[in-house]
């Protein structure tokens, strides 16, 4: 009998834990893609990001026409806050902050000298 309870405690611990690893991301989580516009000087370049989280610490990538492929470093998302460098191979650094809105999240950046600001959805 404690052979029986015990395989079924872990295929019911097996089955809670692979649910959980499927479910989607909490409404306040930043992790995934997602479908961006930078807006400076009247113009303005779509991107896409993708971010992972793991705590406290955000990594990630960025593409967009205007920059190309760049990685997100010193990523940092605390109390519903993003902070981070966006690097670039053929374009210069952009520190980028913001914060999650309304399913939206929403910031300024800045880089070569000015100001803007983005926002994105979830793909």
């Amino acid at each position: 009998m404690f052979l029986k309870t015990f395989a079924l405690t872990i295929m019911f611990g097996l089955v809670a834990f692979a649910y959980a690893a499927s479910a989607p991301v909490g409404s306040d989580s930043i992790k995934g893609e997602w479908a961006g516009a930078f807006s400076i000087a009247g113009q303005t370049a779509t991107a896409t990001f993708k971010f992972d989280v793991h705590g406290k610490k955000v990594t990630g990538t960025i593409n967009s026409e205007h920059t190309g492929p760049g990685t997100v470093t010193d990523g940092k998302w605390e109390n519903g806050k993003l902070t981070c460098t966006l690097k670039f191979e053929k374009h210069e650094s952009i520190t980028f902050s913001g914060s999650l809105k309304s399913g939206k999240l929403v910031g300024e950046f800045a880089t070569e000298g000015m100001t803007g600001t983005w926002t994105a959805i979830r793909k």
